[in-house]
């Protein structure tokens, strides 16, 4: 697929990873490509699984400057991928469309910059702007349930907060970065079952 984790730095917090990703794997790879594998796995792990027993991730992914710290990466884009990841809304998410096996959260960056831009196979209908409001940070994520969004009206369905969700068994990040010394001056986030990912 042109990616190669073992390149990666990452971080695992409980059940989710923070991934920081070198400055050449290219961000709209990971936004499409990696993304719709990762859904496609999900999917093939889940066929024969109970309701209950089916594993069903989050994801979440920003653009923007990582500072490499003792005990981890203490910026603020750090944060925001933090905060699109384990927002009320993207929670809500999974309840509300039990058939998606992974909910994404690009941050309006990302999605500006990889998506609207035409840098990947994804068209603007297939996602769904959102208001995201955890602790200090106030702004905009946009969803993709990738796939069901070709089969779906994403906005046919209203998206009911939730501080937790039922089945959700871990978060994804991805970090794409670029490191000058002790900092990482170029990132990416990505985010599955919990994972995230920062891309600069």
């Amino acid at each position: 697929m042109g990616l190669n984790r073992a390149r990666w730095s990452r971080q695992q917090h409980g059940d989710a990873e923070l991934a920081v990703l070198p400055h050449d794997e290219p961000e709209p790879l990971v936004v499409d490509g990696f993304t719709r594998r990762l859904e496609a796995e999900l999917r093939q792990h889940n066929e024969d699984m109970v309701p209950w027993a089916r594993l069903r991730m989050r994801m979440a992914v920003h653009h923007g400057v990582v500072v490499n710290g003792p005990n981890g990466y203490p910026c603020r884009d750090a944060v925001v991928v933090s905060r699109l990841l384990d927002s009320k809304p993207l929670r809500g998410v999974l309840e509300q469309w039990p058939e998606a096996n992974l909910a994404v959260m690009l941050s309006d960056l990302v999605y500006r910059s990889v998506v609207e831009a035409g840098h990947t196979s994804l068209r603007t209908d297939q996602f769904r702007r959102l208001a995201v409001r955890e602790k200090e940070f106030k702004g905009y994520g946009w969803l993709w349930l990738p796939g069901c969004s070709d089969t779906i009206d994403m906005y046919a369905r209203p998206i009911v907060p939730r501080w937790d969700s039922a089945g959700v068994q871990a978060r994804p990040y991805v970090v794409r970065a670029e490191e000058v010394s002790d900092v990482v001056v170029r990132g990416r986030h990505r985010a599955t079952a919990q994972r995230g990912f920062i891309s600069g």
